[in-house]
């Protein structure tokens, strides 16, 4: 119980300063950046709670696999870039959380994989909230 309060807490904290650093982002600052990578992400975090809960064991190696790729291409990404120190933590932050979710699925608690598994989604988009560029045109 208490790790979810520390989550929720990380997450409510990010959310509450991410407006002050997308300001900074330029938005031209990340044209390099791996997008079929991120689409692959956003289409398999969809799936890694549904098959975590459903006990999925081929499932949650794929999603996770997929899942490790990204937090580690993110974290190597903006570790070159000036204004990416935020988007490294929440990186190695994904990390430590898909490793808590594996842990778990290992341990056959499914029910505090689940509750991981949903974390991971959240520092996702917390990453998202900061560095995602806008769709709509300016």
């Amino acid at each position: 119980m208490m790790r979810k309060l520390v989550i929720l807490s990380l997450l409510a904290a990010i959310a509450a300063v991410a407006p002050v650093f997308a300001a900074d982002a330029p938005k031209t600052a990340f044209l390099d950046y791996d997008d079929d990578l991120m689409h692959d992400l956003d289409r398999t975090i969809k799936f890694f709670e549904p098959d975590v809960s459903g006990q999925n064991d081929q499932g949650i190696a794929d999603d996770a696999a997929v899942l490790r790729q990204g937090f580690e291409y993110t974290e190597k990404y903006f570790a070159k870039v000036p204004t990416g120190a935020d988007a490294v933590k929440i990186s190695r932050d994904g990390l430590t959380l898909l490793d808590s979710v594996l842990k778990n699925v290992s341990d056959k608690k499914f029910d505090e994989a689940a509750a991981g598994a949903r974390s991971v989604a959240e520092t996702c988009k917390a990453c998202h909230v900061l560095y995602k560029p806008k769709q709509a045109r300016s």
